[in-house]
């Protein structure tokens, strides 16, 4: 069920939005202790010098864009790389590279939720490529590994 918002689009109600922060939480920790390098969005505040890593966020709209995202950030030499590639529209590797690494890293990110114990998918969005859906956790509230309890 969502919420009206009267100055924009409806959201999620309380209990959902409460549950995918909750989730959103538990995979952070999970991924962290598995050596992945996570932080919220928004969380660094110049994104020319944020590290590589993955990016959690949660967007609250009652629409088929909500949900807990995850998405895959590049070191900021190489998304500087591949902004200047495509300014110069060339058909420079570090464009294909740079996909690679995104497709491939979705990949092993969803197959990394799946033994934790998560459910997730692969966006099909044009407007959130490579990124990736989770949909629920691995236990009772979202936030019980069923796998490895010390992850």
């Amino acid at each position: 069920m969502s919420q009206v918002n009267e100055s924009g689009p409806e959201t999620f109600d309380p209990f959902e939005i409460d549950r995918l922060r909750r989730l959103a939480a538990a995979v952070k920790a999970h991924l962290s202790r598995s050596g992945l390098v996570v932080r919220d969005a928004g969380e660094e505040p110049d994104r020319r010098t944020a590290p590589g890593g993955l990016v959690i966020d949660l967007d609250p709209v009652d629409d088929e864009a909500g949900g807990l995202w995850l998405t895959w950030e590049l070191h900021p030499a190489v998304r500087q790389s591949v902004r200047e590639a495509v300014q110069r529209r060339t058909g420079d590797a570090v464009i294909q590279a740079s996909v690679d690494v995104h497709e491939r890293t979705a990949e092993a990110i969803v197959c990394m939720l799946d033994v934790l114990g998560y459910e997730a998918e692969r966006s099909d969005a044009s407007h959130r490529p490579f990124a990736i859906r989770v949909l629920t956790g691995p236990g009772p509230g979202d936030t019980v590994g069923r796998r490895d309890p010390a992850l």
